[in-house]
């Protein structure tokens, strides 16, 4: 996490507001085709740890190499539409200076290049994620995230076109990471020895979840990329920096909960497949609750002391980044709590309603947002129209799983309701220190000490139970005496 906000104040000040935001606006164009991958690449992963927890090796291989039959048909379809549609649209439509042009084609063809690779990565990282290998995916994240910090940092040495140089390097570590997963795969783990399969009922199964996966992934684009885009067109590329700032925060924060999320889902899916009910609510329980805290507390700092980050990290800071990342982050927070429901749902194989009704309402951000900035031409509104949405769809998610698995609404809203209660204790103590406390780096050194403190006292009392607190202290006292 770390590292990768510390790389984006190198990459700001060595490509300038513009370049970034131009590099983050046409990255986010081949992005925008990720929707087919994106569902695949749950599909595969629900399919294998489903039929890890079965335990069929038969099966496991044939959905691997059916798997990885429809990626490559996947990277032919989205190679055409990048190198058509989307070339097109890059040349056209977005706001760009003449005089970048050039490095903004060339960015785009290194953002193919990428994201080919990252596609022909997934089925690979489902297979290690489906047999719970947490330290190989963490060790690679880390790696990755030290090796484009040290090309970030030859673009400030190095002559040229830093734009250009920093998009071939970037192409360059995805590169790398799509060879390594193929090769520890393919020397771990037999399934992953590929070979042309295409069973029919195989890949009509995996792809009618994915189907509706597709549908889901494609709102996803239009309420992200596509707002980027609409930000693009009405404000230029100052504001895309902004915005990618605010992201790229809310995705450091997020990686921590996500990589908490990703070790939790296989064994969710294997509980489900082994009929294990009570273990499913359990996880699901421990899951929601640690990953809205992990969430919850470092957003904490961020929402109070975002302008003294910002200027020890950015230096110069970017106009409207310190309100969109506190827009982003409130938002982040629903998404969080949706998520390990949506990890049940997709446990079912019943995803069709979930897909759909989830996607009217991410599908909807764009086109409202437009008629919003048409009124008023103020960048904030569409970050609002977000975070509505991603209410809406955390009310979806509650609804999908009480008709799927029989969630307890009793049960799963007393705990939301004391995951309130510990963040309006926080929240109202915090705009205490905010107003009244020490400013300046005494203030956020009394921030981070009350959040961190405070926040595990009142977790602790307000929503732990007596057996989790016994459980805690004995985890503890066992721990000193070692």
């Amino acid at each position: 996490m770390f590292i990768g906000l510390f790389s984006v104040r190198i990459v700001l000040n060595g490509l300038g507001e513009e370049d970034y935001g131009i590099y983050n606006v046409v990255g986010g164009v081949v992005t925008m085709l990720a929707f087919l991958n994106n569902s695949l690449s749950s599909a595969t992963q629900r399919f294998l740890s489903f039929e890890l927890g079965k335990g069929n090796k038969k099966e496991l291989h044939s959905i691997f190499c059916n798997s990885m039959t429809l990626y490559i048909v996947v990277c032919v379809i989205l190679l055409v539409l990048a190198e058509t549609l989307g070339l097109w649209f890059v040349n056209n439509k977005l706001v760009i200076p003449d005089e970048r042009m050039v490095a903004t084609n060339w960015i785009y063809q290194f953002s193919i290049i990428s994201f080919l690779c990252t596609i022909l990565s997934s089925p690979f990282n489902a297979a290690i994620i489906a047999r719970e290998k947490m330290g190989v995916y963490a060790y690679v994240s880390i790696a990755e995230s030290l090796l484009k910090l040290a090309l970030i940092y030859s673009i400030l040495i190095l002559g040229g076109d830093k734009l250009i140089i920093y998009g071939f390097f970037m192409m360059l570590v995805a590169v790398s990471v799509f060879i390594f997963y193929m090769a520890y795969c393919l020397m771990n783990f037999e399934e992953t020895k590929y070979r042309y399969v295409f069973d029919k009922n195989k890949i009509k199964e995996i792809g009618g979840f994915a189907g509706w996966g597709v549908w889901g992934a494609l709102s996803n684009i239009f309420k992200g990329q596509g707002v980027n885009i609409l930000l693009n067109i009405f404000f230029g590329p100052v504001v895309n920096a902004s915005r990618g700032i605010a992201y790229q925060v809310e995705g450091a924060i997020n990686t921590l909960v996500q990589n908490f999320y990703t070790a939790m889902r296989p064994q969710l899916i294997k509980s489900y497949a082994a009929n294990e009910t009570e273990e499913v609510f359990k996880l699901l329980d421990m899951s929601t609750r640690l990953g809205y805290y992990m969430m919850f507390l470092v957003s904490l700092v961020f929402l109070y002391e975002t302008p003294l980050i910002f200027s020890l990290w950015l230096g110069q800071i970017p106009q409207y980044s310190v309100d969109f990342t506190r827009l982003v982050l409130i938002g982040q927070l629903f998404i969080v709590l949706a998520n390990p429901l949506m990890t049940a749902i997709h446990a079912t194989g019943k995803v069709a309603k979930y897909q759909f009704w989830s996607g009217c309402i991410f599908m909807i951000v764009l086109p409202f947002s437009y008629f919003i900035l048409e009124l008023d031409q103020n960048s904030f509104w569409p970050f609002v129209v977000l975070i509505i949405s991603s209410l809406a769809y955390w009310l979806l998610t509650i609804e999908r799983c009480y008709k799927l698995i029989g969630l307890s609404l009793k049960s799963y809203f007393a705990m939301v309701f004391r995951l309130l209660l510990v963040s309006l204790v926080l929240l109202l103590g915090g705009q205490l220190l905010y107003q009244w406390g020490p400013e300046g780096w005494v203030g956020f050194v009394v921030l981070c000490f009350y959040t961190i403190v405070i926040g595990l006292t009142a977790i602790l009392f307000i929503d732990c139970s007596k057996s989790e607190r016994v459980m805690i202290k004995k985890i503890i006292l066992l721990k000193l005496h070692k």
